[in-house]
């Protein structure tokens, strides 16, 4: 995919999936404007399962993969843990079930490649306006992408693939953005390597046959 051929990446929290993350962390903008929190004081980026459906819609997930920023919070507001405290119902649209949305402790960006700037590239969410004590940013495709080289399960490998699919990135810059991260990268750096190149080739077979 070539630069002039990417699409402007974009989010939708209209799914029910959606709806609920949004209301997870209203909860929370709650709290912190009765704290009188200035502005900004904490800052949440979404990465994983929920972050690809907002950008996809290709599945649901029930975890929410994210880190949080916290400045000048009163420690008495134990954050994460009132985000795991209570888990989001909502009905999956396609299956008719009624699912949970539970906010995981356990998750951390070490976990897989990250690149440096992701923050820069993440996308706020317009629910959480600039003047808000919470501001909540979804981490673009690309780096989704690359934070899920890591574990490499299909289901990841699936995230990647969807979001390659999206148009929302572009192969070549894929491909030097990982590389960077797997640098720096404090696990073993062959096993994401070749996860990223068995991808990246695979995508560009499939969309080679699909041309014209």
């Amino acid at each position: 995919m070539e630069l002039s051929d990417v699409i402007t990446p974009r989010v939708n929290t209209s799914t029910a999936l959606g709806q609920a993350l949004i209301s997870m962390f209203k909860s929370v903008e709650a709290e912190l404007v009765l704290e009188y929190a200035e502005t900004g004081a904490v800052k949440i980026i979404v990465f994983g399962g929920c972050a690809v459906h907002l950008y996809t819609s290709h599945r649901v997930s029930t975890d929410v993969d994210a880190e949080v920023y916290e400045a000048n919070v009163p420690k008495s507001l134990h954050l994460q843990t009132m985000l795991a405290e209570v888990p989001e119902q909502f009905i999956d649209e396609r299956s008719g079930r009624l699912m949970e949305l539970n906010y995981d402790l356990q998750y951390n960006t070490s976990f897989g490649p990250i690149h440096e700037d992701y923050w820069e590239r993440s996308l706020p969410l317009a629910e959480f306006p600039t003047e808000s004590p919470l501001h909540v940013h979804i981490a673009s495709p690309i780096d989704i992408a690359i934070s899920k080289l890591g574990r490499a399960t299909d289901q990841d490998i699936g995230d990647i693939m969807a979001l390659l699919r999206s148009g929302f990135i572009i192969t070549t810059e894929l491909r030097r953005l990982a590389l960077q991260a797997i640098d720096v990268y404090v696990g073993n750096k062959e096993p994401p390597t070749s996860v990223l190149d068995n991808i990246l080739q695979n995508y560009l077979e499939i969309t080679d046959d699909e041309a014209p």
